[in-house]
């Protein structure tokens, strides 16, 4: 394991009640995977919930099936335990003891704007409804900001753990990469780059899809499509390939993928090589602090307009990255907001041509005071390998 700086759980619980008492909540209410590793500094798969107040008092429940280990591995974890279906119970036993019952209360109930990229762990449905019922008469609000805004600007702290996370992803890409051969399998490769990161400390692939990502040929050009579950398809000659690597390291992700093309690109695969490529490096140079999110990617829009492209691109350039890749900056032409010192992106690029093929980039970038820095050291680029 890497050597690492340690990180102050207690300065970070305050700062979260600093932002309870700003927003004018009694307590905020995390049930976001983010929430418990950021405060808890444990892996915390299960259902649970971390209850902050505007006093400075913090508070983990969770599921009794797994308490013991978090409470091992975890930092100075105050921890009350439920069993099946007394979750809010257990919750409401500890605000009654707090006084603040029929307070109000921020929870992790939506990120307006933004319903695909949903946060692992944010409130059901099923649960609101509990909430209310064990509450009757508590305010309760949407609160992701309370936790957002303290998680946007890295400290020295997470910026190693997520350089640490993203030269890993680069170890399984370029593994992947090297395995790359005319009849190996989707599954194949995404086996090795999953075996690589295990070897250099991951502790967890976090995508949607369960693990490391694999597309190749037709299957990278669907319009619009950023999911690519490794299947049983044969790699070919002269086609794309799409890695895609997900790494965590201490609870900090990694999400790297950069393009491949094996064999000799015709010419309109090179025409659409030579456009996400300079859309790539006409996004990375205009991320610097000060700089407008919508305008970034609008100036990326710009290069697929101008190669008459546009119609294939998803107009995203990344999103934020830390112990969780679905929050904010989201670096889109609805963009809010500028980019500031201290915030790190997980840098997109997404071109996907039916018929002719597609690219993805995926890529963990530094907003440093005079610029952008990668976190790791893969070349930002298709990378063309010969048969």
């Amino acid at each position: 394991m890497f050597a690492i700086l340690p990180i102050d759980f207690e300065k970070r619980r305050q700062a979260v009640a600093e932002k309870v008492a700003e927003k004018g909540f009694d307590a905020y209410i995390g049930t976001r995977m983010a929430a418990l590793h950021y405060l808890g500094g444990a892996f915390m798969p299960w259902r649970g919930m971390v209850v902050v107040t505007a006093k400075g008092d913090c508070k983990f429940i969770y599921w009794i099936g797994d308490t013991e280990r978090i409470k091992a591995e975890g930092k100075s974890m105050d921890v009350a335990t439920y069993f099946l279906a007394d979750m809010f119970d257990v919750l409401k036993s500890y605000l009654d003891e707090l006084g603040i019952s029929k307070g109000t209360i921020g929870m992790d109930i939506v990120h307006e704007g933004n319903n695909a990229l949903l946060a692992p762990g944010m409130l059901t449905a099923g649960e609101y409804l509990q909430m209310r019922a064990t509450f009757p008469e508590a305010t309760i609000k949407n609160g992701t900001d309370c936790l957002d805004e303290v998680m946007l600007i890295k400290d020295e702290a997470e910026i190693e753990r997520l350089r640490e996370a993203a030269l890993v992803g680069d170890y399984g890409w370029q593994c992947g990469y090297d395995a790359v051969q005319v009849g190996v399998t989707e599954n194949y490769l995404a086996g090795v780059m999953e075996a690589a990161i295990r070897r250099k400390g991951s502790m967890w692939s976090w995508s949607s899809t369960g693990g490391s990502e694999v597309g190749s040929g037709e299957r990278t050009a669907y319009f619009f499509d950023v999911t690519r579950q490794a299947t049983e398809r044969k790699i070919g000659a002269n086609e794309f390939i799409i890695l895609d690597v997900h790494p965590m390291i201490d609870l900090y992700l990694g999400d790297v993928s950069v393009p491949v093309f094996f064999g000799k690109p015709n010419d309109a695969q090179k025409k659409l090589i030579e456009c996400w490529e300079e859309a790539v490096n006409t996004v990375f140079n205009a991320l610097k602090p000060g700089a407008s999110i919508s305008e970034v990617a609008l100036l990326g829009m710009s290069v697929y307009n101008r190669y008459g492209l546009a119609e294939y691109a998803v107009p995203s350039f990344g999103h934020g990255l830390g112990v969780c890749a679905r929050t904010e900056p989201n670096i889109t032409p609805m963009g809010n907001g500028i980019l500031s010192e201290g915030m790190v992106i997980a840098m997109g690029a997404h071109l996907y041509q039916p018929g002719v093929g597609g690219m993805m980039l995926e890529y963990p970038v530094l907003i440093g005071k005079n610029g952008p820095e990668k976190l790791g050291n893969l070349d930002l680029k298709v990378h063309i390998k010969d048969i």
